[in-house]
């Protein structure tokens, strides 16, 4: 489930009839909405995984309507399990910062068909076979291939 941060700023840029309004949410994915993918050793006996990703929606409104919907990703927390039988689960915690854990270029976002509603849908990880951050390449989905009239 979204969350919006800034409640005061989100409702009062409706009411003052701005233009153009930068948003920040939050959302939550669950293990079903997670691809973590070319996994190291370390990380193959993936037992579950959620993700918390920060993100920022930038609206242009025209005279007729919404004009854009521009996404950027502030940070995505992915905290997952790997089953170490007979020892204990191993729990790992990840923060996946642009610009500072992984560079901006790793942290790409990808727009389904219907943008609303505007919450993130999916996370894909491709780990790159290593436990740094600095070699994942991160995609974030947003919207849905369904059509709304």
């Amino acid at each position: 489930m979204s969350r919006i941060y800034d409640y005061n700023a989100f409702s009062s840029a409706n009411k003052s009839g701005q233009q153009r309004g930068d948003y920040s949410f939050g959302a939550e994915l669950k293990y079903v909405d997670i691809d973590i993918h070319n996994r190291p050793e370390e990380y193959q006996e993936l037992d579950d995984s959620k993700a918390f990703i920060e993100y920022s929606v930038n609206v242009g409104v025209k005279k007729d309507g919404i004009d854009s919907l521009d996404f950027k990703i502030n940070s995505v927390e992915l905290e997952f399990t790997v089953d170490d039988y007979p020892n204990p689960p191993k729990e790992f915690d990840i923060d996946l910062i642009p610009g500072k854990t992984i560079d901006i270029g790793q942290v790409l976002e990808e727009r389904k068909t219907s943008l609303i509603p505007t919450r993130p849908t999916r996370l894909s990880v491709d780990m790159n076979a290593s436990t740094d951050p600095k070699k994942f390449n991160v995609t974030v989905y947003f919207g849905t291939d369904e059509q709304y009239y």
